[in-house]
């Protein structure tokens, strides 16, 4: 099965990288020097994602490459998938920056990789109701379970099996 088969929403591309890095600024994470994943949302974490759904979170997210391939499946608990991703660092042209904060750093560093290669990448998302009503998910399944179905459905990547 592949990414089609999902009901989804855009809710960002990454195109290009900006020069400099930034660091986070919560301890657990400041050991990273994370790469800038191209221009900002003006609004940081109150930006809305560039297709809306007509659901609320909680959501599963999609990093999907230029060739439609899915290389990281995750989950959100916020009301809008993008808050997940932008949070305020240190350093860099901004206040806040594109991190996916995870103690080894995310998807951020192998979406710059891409980037560096020519390659561009899609965040996608959905609202776990939306897989729901899709028959993708059965009735009360929780988001922990529908994003361990979603990794064992579409095999991304970057996922640790």
């Amino acid at each position: 099965m592949d990414i089609s088969a999902v009901p989804t929403h855009l809710a960002w591309e990454f195109t290009h990288l900006l020069p400099g890095t930034f660091r986070r600024n919560k301890v657990e994470f400041a050991h990273h020097e994370y790469p800038i994943l191209g221009p900002l949302p003006a609004q940081g974490p109150q930006t809305r994602p560039l297709e809306s759904s007509p659901l609320e979170g909680p959501f599963l997210y999609f990093v999907v490459d230029d060739r439609g391939a899915v290389c990281y499946v995750g989950k959100s608990q916020e009301q809008t998938v993008l808050k997940r991703w932008i949070r305020t660092g240190t350093g860099g042209p901004a206040r806040h920056y594109w991190t996916h904060s995870t103690k080894s750093g995310g998807a951020v560093f192998r979406i710059a990789e891409g980037l560096r290669q020519g390659r561009r990448f899609q965040l996608r998302y959905t609202a776990l109701d939306e897989l729901r009503r899709a028959g993708w998910v059965a009735a009360g399944v929780p988001l922990d379970a529908a994003e361990r179905q979603a990794i064992a459905t579409l095999h991304p990547r970057w996922n640790k099996i």
